[in-house]
């Protein structure tokens, strides 16, 4: 890989609600571009529950949906910062992020990452690192929303 700097078009955005969708990069952010690779957050119909009997049981309880809690600007700025680090760190020309706050539905989207590359291998790795420092680094909690049974 070349080592001069990239410069890395760096987007960012906090979404009410579900995100529909995504936001297309600028063409000359992805002039270069070998690969532009989107990955789609979904919410899934089932969560884990820890049963308060027994705290080492987790068990998958159906779901309504996710209410997404921010914590901004914190918010905004620590997507940023972590985008525009993982970028200079892979080589990425162009990212853009867009993750949900407050409820999104089981089946919709709640998080958005587009990368834009000079080469395949470079934005997969890109998108796995980003989205794995993400859960760990950026204040962004999920709250359940169970499914009432109805028996």
């Amino acid at each position: 890989m070349d080592e001069r700097p990239i410069e890395t078009l760096v987007e960012v955005r906090v979404t009410n609600g579900p995100i529909h969708s995504p936001y297309p990069f600028p063409p000359a952010s992805i002039d270069n571009a070998g690969a532009v690779i989107m990955f789609r957050g979904i919410v899934r119909p089932n969560e884990k529950s820890i049963d308060v009997e027994d705290l080492n049981a987790a068990r998958e309880k159906p779901i309504e949906g996710l209410k997404y809690q921010v914590y901004q600007p914190m918010t905004t700025r620590e997507l940023t910062r972590l985008a525009a680090a993982q970028a200079q760190r892979h080589g990425i020309l162009a990212v853009d992020v867009d993750h949900s706050e407050g409820f999104v539905a089981a089946g919709e989207c709640s998080f958005v990452l587009q990368v834009a590359g000079e080469h395949r291998d470079e934005a997969i790795r890109f998108i796995d690192e980003f989205i794995v420092e993400m859960k760990r680094q950026v204040p962004i909690w999920k709250v359940p929303r169970w499914q009432i049974s109805r028996t």
